[in-house]
């Protein structure tokens, strides 16, 4: 079983720092999934702008995005925080990131030559709302509620 919460604790930054490197700033949060193993995966969002915001992502366990946790991250930025786009920045060189991005719904919208180190890219990642498939479509909504 997951259980989601937020980002509270120097022992889940701690972590989400030894995987994705995020630097914890006045605007961060995240949202935490843990089993009965520990903690298993961290977004940690920040850079809020009027319509957006970056993300950085920490999956020990795919295993979590089929029960929610993605789910979770997309209601929190694009409903609570009524945020339009999210963006990641994601090495070139770091492939098994960018198949997970992708497979989640990203999309490559731009590449900066050498910005991580010399020929090593970084790949400009956007996720949208409006198609955000993580998000239930305003008719699967009232058929729940009927």
């Amino acid at each position: 079983m997951i259980k989601l919460k937020p980002l509270t604790e120097q022992a889940e930054w701690e972590w989400v720092n030894s995987r994705a490197h995020p630097i914890q700033c006045a605007d961060s949060q995240g949202i935490v999934a843990y089993d009965k193993r520990g903690i298993q995966a961290i977004c940690v969002a920040d850079s809020f702008t009027v319509d957006a915001c970056s993300v950085h992502l920490a999956i020990d366990s795919p295993f979590v995005i089929r029960h929610g946790f993605f789910h979770e991250v997309a209601r929190h930025l694009f409903i609570a925080c009524g945020r339009k786009r999210i963006f990641g920045l994601v090495p070139s060189s770091n492939e098994k990131a960018l198949r997970l991005d992708v497979h989640l719904g990203f999309e490559e919208v731009a590449r900066i030559p050498d910005a991580y180190a010399e020929g090593i890219d970084y790949v400009v990642l956007r996720m949208d709302k409006e198609t955000c498939r993580w998000l239930k479509k305003p008719e699967e909504q009232r058929q729940e509620a009927a």
